[in-house]
């Protein structure tokens, strides 16, 4: 009767430490999800290495067709839209015209390597309030940056914010990487105001970027650390979405999560992800070359 008594209850436990195990207690049911896409990065030429120009509006034709038989809020692209040469666009626009949901642009720095007559025309092309921006999708606020806000290649070489910035650049950032950029003072002073009322709004906060923070990488910003020190007083942030090392990466850094998604134009197949949104965790489903990450949310 003993043996009867026992074995049962030691079975019903065992079962619910392989549950456990299984399905971490963190784990919810999303309240929404959106795709995140990186360095599609189009042109009309051949190869070069790993790097697939013309494969590009295939895979994302692709992508956005699988992305539609999904329940998604939008799609986030990470910058790098396209490679080069402003007629590059209309072939992409052409593919994300038929996506069921919004399509949220990030510029990366191959959107400026057009004719300088066009740089100031990217963000109307597409369809961007702004070269920085944020919204909202529940209790969650996305905030999109522009990192190349100081560059060489951000602004046309006849106005005055290309002359202010190759000043700037000579004083401050003359070692930086050439592709790469910075966070300006007055972008950054408008961040600091959105991450303030993020947190007196009690949101929960991703920053969008083409650019690195973290890890350590040649594509970083060059102003990494003053952003990081920026974001890292507002626990309301809890991750760093980017593209431009087309390799990926993660880290974690101050309690927030720095993603580096894959790039969709170095492989033969498409790569994109679906990505989750709960109360306690963000899980990101990787397609083709994306891996699966969860970031639990402290």
């Amino acid at each position: 009767m003993y043996k009867q008594a026992f074995y049962p209850g030691l079975l019903a436990l065992l079962a619910k430490a392989a549950l456990m195990i299984s399905s971490p207690a963190w784990a919810d049911t999303p309240a929404f999800t959106l795709a995140v896409i990186a360095d599609c990065q189009y042109a009309d030429k051949g190869n070069k290495g790993e790097r697939l120009y013309r494969s590009c509006p295939d895979k994302l034709q692709q992508a956005v067709q699988d992305i539609n038989r999904q329940q998604t809020k939008g799609t986030l692209h990470l910058g790098d839209f396209i490679d080069q040469d402003f007629d590059s666009y209309a072939r992409l626009k052409a593919i994300t015209a038929n996506s069921k949901m919004p399509f949220y642009h990030v510029l990366g720095n191959h959107e400026f390597d057009v004719a300088e007559q066009y740089k100031g025309l990217i963000t109307q092309t597409l369809d961007m309030p702004d070269r920085y921006y944020q919204f909202d999708i529940g209790q969650w606020r996305f905030i999109t940056l522009d990192g190349n806000d100081v560059s060489h290649h951000g602004w046309p070489s006849d106005s005055a914010r290309h002359q202010q910035n190759l000043a700037l650049i000579a004083k401050q950032y003359a070692l930086g990487a050439t592709w790469n950029g910075a966070i300006g003072e007055d972008q950054l002073n408008w961040l600091d105001g959105q991450l303030q009322q993020a947190t007196d709004e009690q949101k929960k906060v991703v920053l969008l970027c083409h650019f690195p923070l973290y890890p350590a990488d040649p594509h970083q910003l060059w102003n990494h650390q003053q952003v990081m020190a920026v974001i890292s007083r507002y626990p309301v942030v809890k991750t760093w979405f980017n593209g431009h090392n087309h390799k990926g990466d993660y880290g974690r850094h101050n309690g927030i999560h720095f993603v580096t998604f894959h790039a969709m134009l170095d492989t033969p197949q498409t790569a994109y992800s679906l990505v989750e949104f709960t109360d306690n965790a963000i899980h990101i489903k990787g397609k083709g070359r994306q891996p699966d990450l969860q970031l639990r949310l402290d």
